[in-house]
């Protein structure tokens, strides 16, 4: 029985060995295939185009674009207002002032008058003000927003044939007459 264990135990690699170098050469026979992404089987040819058709869309575009136009702006002027009708009316108001009462009422009367004539005279002033207006044209600019639509092509669609085969393609610029096209080669397993 030691003996039989023994030959058993020898057997073992032998078999391990075996089944490691039998599996690769029956994966073959199988429905799955293998690739190896180091082996690229493309290769590069060119394809004749048929057609070619812009595909559009309408977009809103915004302009803006500076406006300037001539407006009438209206100045105000101030008259310079001389302090002399003031003075005098204050003069006057006094005199007239000081031909009343008599004592601290005298003094009173003449303050009195002196402050109303220059008031009277301020008042007559201001409500025959001669201030001057004039207009001129000044130029007024500012930003006008305008929108308007316009049609853009944003692809081709392109029919092309390769070995008698039509195809369809949508392509962001114009392919011209030929485009280049990648040729992959690959085994097909039963």
């Amino acid at each position: 029985m030691a003996q039989y264990m023994k030959s058993v135990f020898l057997r073992i690699p032998s078999v391990i060995f075996l089944a490691v170098v039998a599996l690769p050469a029956c994966a073959g026979h199988g429905k799955v295939a293998y690739s190896n992404p180091a082996y690229d089987h493309s290769q590069y040819d060119y394809a004749q185009v048929l057609q070619v058709r812009p595909v559009t869309e309408i977009v809103q575009i915004q302009e803006e674009r500076q406006v300037c136009r001539e407006e009438p702006v209206q100045h105000h002027v101030a008259e310079h207002r001389s302090p002399v009708p003031v003075i005098f009316g204050s003069i006057l108001g006094g005199v007239i002032g000081s031909h009343f009462g008599g004592g601290h009422g005298k003094t009173l009367a003449t303050i009195a008058g002196a402050t109303i004539g220059g008031a009277v005279a301020r008042d007559a002033q201001v409500n025959s003000d001669h201030s001057q207006h004039y207009t001129t044209l000044e130029q007024r600019c500012y930003l006008e927003t305008n929108w308007h639509n316009e049609e853009r092509v944003v692809a081709w669609d392109v029919d092309w044939a390769y070995h008698g085969k039509t195809y369809h393609s949508r392509m962001n610029e114009h392919p011209g007459d030929r485009i280049r096209v990648r040729v992959s080669v690959d085994p097909v397993y039963p």
